[in-house]
């Protein structure tokens, strides 16, 4: 074999700077290649610039035959290239391979090569023709710049003629292969071409042969392999092809690569994988790494990385606006996983940017159209880089991109613009949106998006008269999701450090993606003292986490006309911490539980509420989701909690279908203790086999008594005070006669109620400040979550219930679950400080890497009195209809009269020992 390489990865020196001077005075460090330069330097972890590249090769002289190319994967952003002092090209583009001849330049021994990458900034004095926002650039925006030699280098000798890609079209129908032969330049000579095809066990399948004059560009093949066996994720079936070019009867260059035969297509709003249904269950990939940025750090890596996503249940990625490393794909050819890839985005649109988002979308489907796991393509990402909402043009060039590279890949699926509001769709395969809704915060709102999504909602399409709708288009959610942090010290390299990228982020959301001091913020708000340490917090909020999802899937598993869905996302990114894996690609605690909804089958339970009464009737809803795969037939379905069970035999179910079984009624158990409970559900096999399962967990609660400790309840609102008798509570007639007043808003007659001994429980769901039961210098104030962090859409939110003192017996925690799904607060208290936080808040909430800490409840003396603030929203019901609002009240009025209780207590005592 002639071909022959020397890979250049290693040690490099290099020297940066900040723009073109030059000549100021600069350090010359050593960097290692592949990897971008802010990976490695902690002044340059946010610095884009100029970075000159220089090392040594030495050759031998007898290697220095035929022609030699130094090749490189992929360098961000523009390329100039000396060897031993001579110019010899440039190139711009930060995402594909490109080469330069440097035969001429090379001798035998040593040899310098010099490389300058320019990674431009935004400033136009600096880099006039390649500004920062006229580029593809991808997530630079969000996680910091990717900057220099990223992919590997290497010397290569070949003919000057070279194979330097072939391109094969395969059809599943009928077994035949087109094939494309490309030359590096047009051929000097007639050659004759060998083509020798092994099918997925190794064994030889098929050959052809081909020959072609002297000046041909491309040569075109084609062959048939028989009894085709089909690429999918379970069966990843490749094949290879190798070409052999021949001149005078012997070999002068080699190409080979992989190839699968699958279809992907769709079908009256769903997918179809060679013919049959495929229900897309996907994750975002942002395709980042925890110490190389963007660079691979190896295949054995990816292998790992792919496993689990296998684990998870998943049988797609999204790779998000990035052109990954070839060895991505290749990875995901070989362990069968479907990955649906994107054009990176740029920051605006300009001639020049167009041309380039065109070219590389082009150079795109060039080097990686012959993986199968590809199966589909989106050029606009949330209108990123575009101004689809306001600009016809815009939408007309998305438009006739779509058109031309249906053209030009017609073996997949394309999207046009994967949007979110106030984005959507001009013309598309694929009908899909984005929309972050936190659980169980904002349960409503989801069940409404995915409603309206269902019924193929207006809000998909361009509203100006120029969208092309064919109707049947696959509708999806393809992001959504929530957070779950990682535990810190998981993410510490060999050495204990913690990443780099801990000091990021502080730029997004009002610092809540702050990595760094995030064990500081959890001790210094005494969060110890609710989850006992950090590492509980941390297992917490990813079951949190684990049970948002559960919902979200199961919400969407419920709808026949949706086809899938994509997860936000496979791994955290840097800060961005919603991954199903953390950034070091460790499992979350839910890992193996995970599939349960995340399959082609799913038991799917709809439910009302999760918080009931000893011997109450749960009732929920049941719909079997068969998305793919053989009919199931004779199928038993079991829902059991406790001795309560109820049985269904199912009718044979057709995939994709989702089967409903309407109300399901079971008999709450009988307990002594509120605790949390579960209902079984496991749907099997006329032969016994489990097919799916899954669970619901809900509150039980004991028969209430009637309160005691003799207290009179009174507010200024009547319909409070019914309520409360009610629930069993004597009330007074007038404020005075009172022992506890409860109200929904406070004025000056409460305030010196409270200063005078009284004892005021404010339940408060409307913004107002709390001064002056708190001084005005710490400015507490109730505050509506709506418009802030606090609701916890993107970055979640973590609220929180202390299990002690009257809370002691709630059951679950200490985060909010959904048994606490009626009573979740819409508003918060700000302004509480760390005092307020080791004792007097009983309740909080946090957002992201543990910020901006507020309370949900809060308590205090003021005066001779005692005060108790609350955000619970605990009147939305009948009395005694939810048991979790009707126990949290319970417990926040005897909070509020304990002190009270206390000095009655202690006045007895004093007067038992005096008589």
């Amino acid at each position: 074999m002639l071909e022959s390489r020397i890979s250049l990865d290693g040690t490099w020196e290099f020297l940066h700077v900040s723009d073109d001077r030059l000549s100021g005075p600069a350090e010359v460090r050593t960097i290692k290649v592949p990897s971008p330069w802010q990976a490695q330097f902690t002044d340059l972890h946010m610095r884009a610039g100029i970075g000159i590249y220089r090392r040594d090769v030495t050759l031998r002289e007898s290697w220095l035959r035929d022609r030699v190319w130094l090749r490189f994967g992929a360098v961000f952003h523009n390329t100039k290239l000396w060897v031993n002092g001579e110019l010899i090209g440039t190139n711009e583009g930060g995402f594909l391979p490109f080469s330069f001849d440097v035969t001429d330049a090379l001798k035998p021994g040593r040899n310098e090569i010099k490389v300058r990458v320019d990674s431009p900034t935004d400033n136009p004095n600096e880099f006039p023709d390649s500004p920062f926002a006229e580029i593809p650039f991808g997530k630079q925006s969000w996680y910091g710049p990717l900057s220099g030699i990223w992919q590997s280098v290497h010397l290569e000798r070949r003919i000057a003629d070279h194979m330097r890609r072939i391109r094969l079209v395969p059809d599943r129908e009928t077994g035949e292969v087109k094939v494309e032969l490309q030359f590096m330049t047009a051929l000097a000579a007639d050659a004759e071409f060998a083509l020798r095809v092994t099918d997925p066990s190794g064994a030889p399948a098929v050959t052809a042969e081909g020959s072609a004059r002297a000046g041909a560009e491309t040569l075109p093949l084609a062959f048939k392999v028989a009894d085709v066996r089909s690429w999918s994720p379970d069966t990843p079936n490749l094949y290879r092809a190798r070409v052999e070019m021949r001149r005078g009867g012997e070999v002068v260059d080699t190409i080979e690569d992989a190839f699968g035969f699958r279809t992907i297509e769709t079908r009256n709003g769903h997918f179809y994988l060679n013919g049959e249904p495929l229900y897309l269950r996907s994750a975002l990939d942002q395709d980042y790494y925890p110490d190389t940025i963007c660079t691979v750090p190896s295949v054995d890596f990816l292998e790992d990385q792919f496993r689990k996503a296998k684990e998870l249940g998943l049988n797609c990625l999204r790779c998000h606006i990035k052109a990954a490393d070839p060895r991505y794909y290749e990875v995901a050819d070989r362990l069968g996983l479907l990955i649906w890839t994107e054009l990176p985005n740029g920051g605006m649109v300009t001639e020049r940017s167009r041309t380039r988002k065109e070219r590389l979308l082009k150079g795109i489907v060039d080097r990686d159209g012959n993986h199968p796991s590809i199966i589909i393509w989106t050029i606009i990402n949330e209108n990123w880089g575009v101004d689809l909402v306001n600009d016809p043009d815009h939408r007309s060039w998305l438009k006739q991109t779509y058109h031309w590279l249906k053209g030009y890949d017609p073996t997949r699926l394309v999207v046009d613009n994967s949007p979110l509001a106030p984005s959507f769709h001009v013309e598309t395969d694929i009908a899909d949106y984005h929309y972050y809704s936190a659980i169980p915060d904002h349960r409503d709102e989801w069940d409404q998006f995915t409603d309206q999504l269902a019924d193929r909602a207006p809000w998909l399409y361009t509203p100006h008269g120029d969208a092309v709708i064919r109707g049947d288009e696959p509708l999806m959610c393809s992001e959504f999701g929530n957070w779950g942090l990682p535990y810190p010290k998981d993410l510490r390299d060999p050495q204990g450090k913690e990443p780099w990228w801990f000091e990021t982020g502080h730029d997004w959301g009002e610092g809540v993606m702050y990595a760094h001091g995030v064990e500081n913020r959890f001790t210094d708000w005494n969060l110890d003292r609710v989850f006992g340490d950090l590492r509980r917090f941390v297992m917490a909020a990813q079951w949190q986490q684990f049970r948002a999802l559960k919902y979200q899937i199961e919400a969407m598993r419920r709808k026949p006309s949706l086809a899938g869905y994509v997860i936000t996302e496979l791994h955290d990114c840097h800060w961005e911490s919603n991954g199903l894996l953390d950034m070091r690609r460790n499992p979350r605690v839910f890992h193996e539980l995970f599939h349960i909804v995340n399959a082609d089958t799913v038991i799917v339970p709809k439910w009302e509420r999760l918080s009931y009464w000893a011997g109450e009737t749960i009732r929920f809803g049941l719909a079997v989701a068969h998305g793919a795969g053989p009919a199931l037939d004779g199928a038993v379905l079991t829902a059991r909690i406790g001795d309560s069970a109820k049985r269904f035999d199912l009718p044979r179910i057709e995939a994709p279908a989702v089967f409903e079984l309407g109300t399901v009624e079971l008999a709450a158990p009988s307990i002594e203790e509120s605790s949390m409970r579960r209902i079984h559900l496991e749907l099997r096999a006329a032969d016994g086999r489990l097919i799916a399962m899954n669970h619901l967990d809900l509150a039980a609660h004991p028969a209430r008594a009637k309160p005691e400790g003799g207290e009179r309840l009174w507010s200024p609102d009547p319909e409070l005070v019914e309520r409360f008798r009610a629930l069993g509570y004597e009330t007074a007639p007038r404020l005075e006669e009172a022992s506890l007043v409860v109200a929904q808003k406070h004025d000056e007659a409460l305030a010196t109620y409270v200063r005078n001994g009284g004892q005021l429980l404010l339940m408060a769901e409307a913004d107002m400040p709390l001064y002056p039961f708190f001084p005005h210098w710490q400015n507490l104030k109730v505050a509506h979550r709506d418009g802030t962090l606090w609701r916890g859409d993107w970055a979640s939110s973590f609220a929180w219930l202390r299990r002690s003192g009257p809370f002691a017996d709630m059951p679950g925690g200490p985060l909010l679950d959904e048994t606490f799904d009626r009573v979740i607060p819409t508003h918060v208290i700000a302004g509480a400080n760390l005092l307020d936080f080791q004792a007097r808040v009983l309740a909080g909430l946090v957002v992201g890497w543990i910020h901006k800490p507020v309370a949900l409840g809060i308590e205090r003396t003021y005066g001779r009195g005692r005060f108790v603030a609350s955000t619970f929203r605990l009147f939305r019901d009948a009395p005694m209809a939810d048991p979790t609002a009707t126990r949290l009240f319970d417990h926040l009025a005897a909070l509020a009269t304990q002190a009270r209780q206390q000095r009655l207590d202690d006045a007895v005592d004093a007067a038992e020992r005096a008589a």
